[in-house]
């Protein structure tokens, strides 16, 4: 599905809606973008991106949110079509399943499901039947971390799907899952907003950031270690520094946002 870029290059006006043109303009500039994330949820449920259906999809939200974003709210773009454009590929990829949501499995299963193909956007080594092991250390140890750090990205990917759960224990810890990733450092806070909300890759995000992927995966790690002791019991983990790796981008970001991502979605769910 290829478009054609148009002699007409009008920029967005700061109006309430956009001029037909204008969301054309959008959709063309975006299409590869968009056509990127169903890429990527296509490889995490191990699809072909076209041939399910995912490209159509895509393109379809694409439209959606051309013709009804509003510049005069000031949130950029793809901040308010990403979450968009995912959710309606990751719908053609359940669709082209055959998953229909409470018909032919129950919703524990329908969850875990879900749940193992998010876990493969984020490990995507577990495509092939391995986990991302560290050098360091004792090898049965090192396994045991590796481990931990895939039941932590569950629980995280769970807390995101089980915060409208209409059950009130459910969802209680969810959202207390929540409030400690809601305390971390700023860039911590995006970097597990970006992975786990949004569907980015490390990969995504540290050319975002201009910085090494080996910087990401290797704070993501810390994170999720740091989490994983929260969920024990007995004196609470010192809240991780951020590694000099990331320390430029987490500078900037306390400057602009003190809070953090996940901090302010807790505010607004108040």
């Amino acid at each position: 599905m290829t478009l054609k870029r148009p002699e007409s290059q009008a920029k967005p006006s700061e109006t309430q809606t956009l001029s037909m043109e204008e969301a054309n303009n959008l959709v063309i500039e975006y299409q590869g973008w968009a056509e990127s994330i169903a890429r990527s949820v296509a490889r995490a449920w191990n699809m072909d991106w076209r041939q399910d259906g995912l490209d159509g999809a895509a393109m379809e939200a694409l439209l959606f949110c051309a013709r009804r974003f509003q510049p005069s709210r000031g949130v950029p773009f793809k901040g308010y079509a990403r979450k968009r454009i995912h959710e309606a590929s990751t719908e053609a990829a359940r669709r082209s399943r055959g998953w229909k949501r409470g018909l032919g499995s129950s919703s524990t299963e329908q969850q875990a499901r879900e749940i193992s193909a998010e876990l493969l956007q984020v490990f995507p080594e577990l495509r092939g039947g391995e986990i991302s092991i560290s050098d360091e250390g004792d090898s049965d140890e090192a396994t045991r971390s590796s481990i931990r750090e895939l039941l932590v990205s569950a629980s995280i990917i769970a807390a995101k799907q089980g915060l409208t759960s209409d059950q009130p224990d459910e969802q209680l810890d969810y959202k207390r899952m929540v409030e400690n990733i809601s305390e971390l450092d700023p860039v911590h806070q995006m970097m597990l907003w970006k992975v786990y909300w949004e569907g980015s890759s490390m990969r995504s995000l540290a050319t975002e950031w201009d910085i090494d992927e080996l910087n990401v995966i290797r704070e993501h790690k810390v994170v999720l270690a740091y989490l994983q002791k929260t969920f024990a019991k007995g004196k609470p983990p010192q809240r991780p520094k951020v590694r000099p790796g990331l320390k430029a981008i987490g500078i900037k970001l306390r400057r602009e946002d003190s809070a953090g991502l996940f901090a302010k979605f807790l505010n607004r769910g108040a």
